[in-house]
Order: structure tokens, then sequence, then C-alpha cells
């Protein structure tokens, strides 16, 4: 093992002043620091920011106290919206400040200004994972954690047979920018509407679906998917309703594109832009649910794998166990060897081998099939090597024998969550 240790040592390129006892726990360090990293950054669907208070009182500290009590119950129940599908939210029970507190892992004032009795603030929470789960399933309900890739969404008006997205106004557009969509698994970006964006895509390319033009910008906003969503309002066969007709279109990289349509009818009383707003946020909806509904999280239910992964080096084992350790549906991995050229890891995960793939992949972990085991490739690994320090480098690990591949102990080289 020491001997294996030393060659890890010297494909990291530790400095050689060190002794040989120092040098290996610089290896240790740098193993255990990528899931210490990871464990914190697995927790980032649990984080809530945002939360606007305005509370009046007979004072200052009592108005912030009260502020505080709101912001607490606020941001759990964004967090149980953001993880629990909508027809299941009724099972949870109401909580109090006191039962909620425990779940709370720290709070910030992000800004805040007081008088004598009035207290106006915007805060933060980060919530512990562990506590929320047990919470969630003591209450019968199914959550997801995964979240998708950023969602780029074009939002087109139908205006008499003409087709809008850039031309101003667009109610449509306009609705859409109305609508929050932070604090959700599934991000939803919408376009500046710049030149680059007018260059990039017209609104009739985007709705019969150009893919040079769709995929030019969805790369330069760096989404994995755009959603054309085209407006049509029209007139209902009854007399004085209205109707809008939303017909969603679905861009995934090289999958084949979706089209879904839906007809909502205005309320009485509704003007345009509510009703187009409310439209909005309930496509925002459905595909929020969608995802959620795709990616609920078993955590009775597992199974495990054996993925090989091809390496330029170790720095990029050590990126690879930061992204791994971020993945909701990932249990536990361990190392079962490594060389410089390639590692293999046994994974256990939950749920099924379809959702662990839709979740690896929004990390750009692709997983899939081999002659004998799984496979595992980083779309982010560099395809050309580089720099003179990558040079030096590479001239060091080829003083090590191609045949001296290094195992390292499941126990030495394990994640466990």
């Amino acid at each position: 093992m020491i001997g294996n240790s030393i060659s890890i040592i010297k494909v990291l390129n530790i400095p050689q002043h060190l002794n040989c006892l120092s040098r290996i726990c610089c290896v240790v360090a740098i193993f255990f620091a990528a899931s210490v990293n990871g464990s914190v950054k697995a927790a980032s669907n649990y984080v809530v920011t945002g939360i606007k208070v305005d509370r009046t009182a007979d004072t200052a500290a009592g108005a912030r106290q009260e502020a505080i009590i709101e912001a607490h119950v606020r941001a759990l129940s964004l967090l149980l919206t953001r993880l629990v599908p909508a027809d299941q939210r009724a099972s949870l029970p109401d909580l109090d400040h006191a039962d909620i507190v425990p779940m709370v892992q720290s709070f910030g004032v992000d800004k805040e200004r007081t008088s004598d009795v009035r207290y106006i603030g915007t805060l933060s929470f980060q919530f512990r994972r562990q506590e929320v789960r047990q919470f969630m399933r003591s209450a019968g309900v199914n959550f997801a954690e995964t979240s998708s890739k950023p969602v780029l969404l074009l939002p087109v008006l139908d205006f008499g047979g003409a087709k809008l997205l850039w031309d101003v106004p667009n109610v449509w557009f306009e609705a859409w920018n109305a609508v929050p969509l932070n604090n959700r698994l599934v991000p939803i970006i919408l376009p500046v509407g710049n030149l680059a964006d007018i260059r990039d895509i017209s609104a009739e390319r985007a709705v019969i679906g150009s893919k040079g033009q769709i995929d030019a910008i969805r790369e330069r906003y760096g989404a994995a998917t755009v959603i054309v969503a085209e407006a049509v309002p029209y007139l209902a066969t009854v007399p004085g309703e209205r109707n809008i007709k939303v017909s969603v279109h679905s861009h995934s990289g090289g999958a084949k594109s979706k089209v879904e349509a839906y007809t909502f009818r205005t309320q009485d009383g509704e003007k345009e832009v509510e009703a187009f707003t409310r439209i909005a946020r309930e496509i925002a909806l459905l595909i929020e649910e969608r995802w959620k509904l795709d990616n609920i999280l078993e955590l009775d239910y597992s199974n495990s794998l054996i993925a090989e992964l091809a390496l330029n080096g170790l720095h990029e084992w050590v990126e690879i166990r930061r992204r791994l350790a971020t993945i909701a549906f990932v249990k536990n991995f361990e190392l079962v060897s490594l060389s410089r050229k390639q590692v293999m890891i046994r994974l256990a995960y939950f749920g099924s081998s379809k959702q662990l793939k839709t979740a690896l992949a929004q990390l750009d972990l692709i997983l899939s099939r081999g002659p004998v085991n799984w496979v595992l490739q980083d779309l982010q690994r560099p395809a050309v090597a580089r720099s003179s320090a990558t040079d030096r480098r590479n001239k060091t690990l080829s003083s090590i024998p191609r045949n001296a591949d290094i195992i390292i102990e499941p126990k030495t080289g394990s994640m466990r969550r």
C-alpha cells in the first residue's frame, strides 16, 4: 500500500520536500476533502433565499422577533413546495415555529430596515436535510431533490397569425417576466432579448423548431433544454368567453422534440395581462411537477452497480468525487481500483438506474452500459491537453510503469451518506 501511495504522490505532484508520511497524509486529505465539499453542496436544494418580511409591533425588537418567526414558517413552506408534488402537499401537517427550529441549520439576514415599531427584512435559510426528509417521510409524502439543468423558455405570442417573440409589446413575454422562477428544482431562464438573441432565432423559427437556431441559443445560454411556449388567444364557442391555447414545444439537445397543448379559459373580469400571467404560472408549475414525479427519491429501494471511468489524471477523479457527492440518488460509492488512466467504482443508489442516469446527466456525467461494467463518461473532461504544466505532469506520469495500477481499499476511498 505504501508503494501505491508513493505512486499517487507522483501523479498528484505533491511537494518532494515533505517526508513520506506527510506526503501520504496529503493524499488522504485530498480524497476526503472531496467528500466534505460535496456533502456541503449536496444540501443546496435545502437552501431557501429571498424571504421578505414586514412586521409592526409595539417595539422594534418585538417586530423583528415576529418577522423572524414568520420567515421560518414561510421558508419551510417554500422548501416543501419545491420538493413535494403539488397533489401531496395537503397531507403535510401544519407546523409552528417551535417545530420548525430543529429543522433549520442556519439563517441569515440579507437586508433589513427598522424603525421604532417596524421591521422590514430579507432572509435566507439553510435547512437540515435529514430532519426535513424525516418530516416528509413521517407524513407519508413523496419528494424529489434533484435539480435539473437550466431550461431556456421562449414565449411566442400568436397575434392574429403574426408570431411575436422579440417584438414589443408582447404580453405573453411580459407575463413570464412577472412569474417568480427561483427556488425551484427546474430553473427556468428567459432570454434578455438582445441583438444576439434576435440574430440566433426568430419567432417563426422557434415555433417550427429549427434545430440549428434552437441549438445556437440553447448553447449560448448554457441550457440543457429549450421550451418554446406558443400562446394563441381565440374566442370560445360560448359568447363572451375567451380561451388561450398554449403549445409547449420541448427541445433537449439530440433528443426528439416533444409537443403538448393546453387550453386555458379566461376568468370573469380578468384583465389580459392577469390571464397571461396566471397561465404562465400554471405552465411553469406543470414543468416543475413533471420533473418531480419523474425524479421521486425512493429511500427504501436501493441497488448498486460497478462503473468504469477514464481519466487524464487523478485530479479528475477528485472533481468526479465532488460531483457524485452532490447527487441525492447516490447512496454511497466505493473505490474499487484506481490507475492513472481509469477509475472503477462501486456505486450504490436509490431508485431506478433510469433516475440515476438522469441525475448524473444534470452534472455532465453520462452513464451507459459497457461490455462488462457500466461506463461513466465525464462531458466536462478536456479533450486536448494543454498547458506546459500539464505536459510536465505527463512526463512524470510516463516514468510510472504502465502496468502499475494503484489499488485502494474500498474503505480508504469511500464516501457514504
